[in-house]
């Protein structure tokens, strides 16, 4: 391996993310990179484990601009020779002196954060619901065995495995079916999906709820979301499909896209991933095609042009995916891991963060992230997360 090759390789930001295990996507690519390269996987593990125990040992700190220099020094003296073939430890030696002062910029906070937050880590939110049925028992599908938990005017309610809800056409419907509702509750810390009796698929993210009829009838099929949602809609052009969700409503015909309208956010954002639909607020409505997202703020909307459809559903596939300011990104840590967020400084709306990890990975993984660059420190009580500047 030459130094060249070792330049590039130490200051690769995916090499140090897949070293401290920082991005899922990072880690997978380097995992498979030594599968092509197995004579360097002995290397590579030794250098990663040097870095760890750097990293975890590392106490004092350096100033940023002693650390460039020191940098710079070593590139030009040793690293700067692109006709010399050292062994790992040759060139490890430098490494590590490169990466034992950048260990103590990025993870030297404090000894003491790193292990509150080990020490009261919180696990992931799973598949936890409530069910509301139409008349006003409340079915805790959390706890509720597999199988059929309810029936209702011709209606047989299913829970399935993998925190599914399914309603089937089991017989003629009674006039009280056309006009009965269920509503399924979604608690901070909790996921689940519901099949409606028309074929549509329906996810739904934490601290969300929806409402909707045992059978659809009529000239439209119309359900209530609270939350955020995804929502796969069966085809019926006779029949359209609205989705109320604060001052908007969405008529649509059979297509893909995603609801986000907490309470809590600034906006109503709909984002639509295939087909079309029609966005009716107020006395005004306008249309989106694939790709585009409609956002509703002071009775206004703002249509987004090309939205990062990846980032829209990463919820609904299991993962993370940020690209915006703190307080976005710890109202979603606080819907899926059932947390308080109490801010002890005043967040900086003009930083932006960005990151990808799986929502399987407990809160203190994902904090981690967040304070990696040393912006903002983090404390956890309890069911309570401490942010602070210092």
């Amino acid at each position: 391996m030459q130094d060249t090759d070792i330049a590039v390789l130490i200051n690769q930001e995916s090499f140090l993310n897949y070293c401290f295990e920082r991005n899922d996507e990072d880690m997978l690519y380097w995992e498979n990179w030594l599968l092509k390269n197995a004579e360097s996987r002995k290397e590579i593990e030794e250098l990663k484990r040097m870095l760890i125990v750097m990293g975890n040992e590392s106490r004092n700190r350096i100033k940023e601009e002693d650390f460039a220099s020191l940098q710079a020094k070593i590139n030009k003296s040793e690293l700067g020779n692109t006709n010399k073939v050292h062994s790992l430890w040759s060139w490890a030696a430098a490494a590590a002196v490169i990466f034992l002062i950048a260990v103590s910029l990025l993870y030297n906070r404090t000894t003491l954060e790193s292990e509150n937050i080990i020490a009261n880590d919180i696990a992931p939110g799973g598949n936890k619901a409530t069910l509301i049925l139409a008349n006003g028992k409340r079915v805790n599908l959390t706890d509720a065995s597999n199988g059929s938990i309810a029936s209702q005017s011709g209606i047989k309610i299913i829970k399935a495995k993998n925190g599914q809800l399914i309603y089937e056409v089991s017989g003629i419907g009674t006039e009280s079916s056309l006009t009965s509702y269920n509503t399924i509750e979604i608690p901070f810390g909790g996921q689940y999906q519901v099949n409606l009796s028309d074929g549509t698929k329906v996810w739904l993210n934490a601290g969300s709820s929806l409402r909707y009829p045992l059978k659809f009838s009529g000239s439209k099929r119309e359900v209530q979301l609270l939350g955020e949602g995804y929502f796969e809609v069966a085809h019926n052009r006779e029949m359209p499909f609205n989705v109320r969700s604060g001052k908007q409503t969405i008529e649509v015909l059979g297509t893909h896209f995603n609801v986000m309208a907490y309470a809590d956010e600034k906006a109503i954002k709909t984002s639509l991933l295939e087909g079309s639909v029609k966005i009716h607020y107020g006395e005004e409505h306008l249309q989106l095609i694939p790709g585009q997202q409609a956002q509703f703020l002071n009775d206004k909307v703002n249509i987004v042009g090309d939205a990062d459809m990846e980032e829209v559903i990463a919820w609904k596939n299991g993962y993370f995916k940020f690209n915006e300011d703190l307080v976005g990104i710890m109202n979603k840590i606080s819907r899926w891991y059932g947390v308080k967020v109490i801010y002890q400084m005043k967040p900086d709306s003009s930083l932006t963060y960005s990151g990808k990890i799986s929502r399987s990975r407990n809160i203190s993984a994902i904090l981690k992230i967040i304070s990696f660059d040393g912006d903002v420190h983090f404390r956890v009580n309890g069911k309570i997360v401490y942010v602070t500047n210092n």
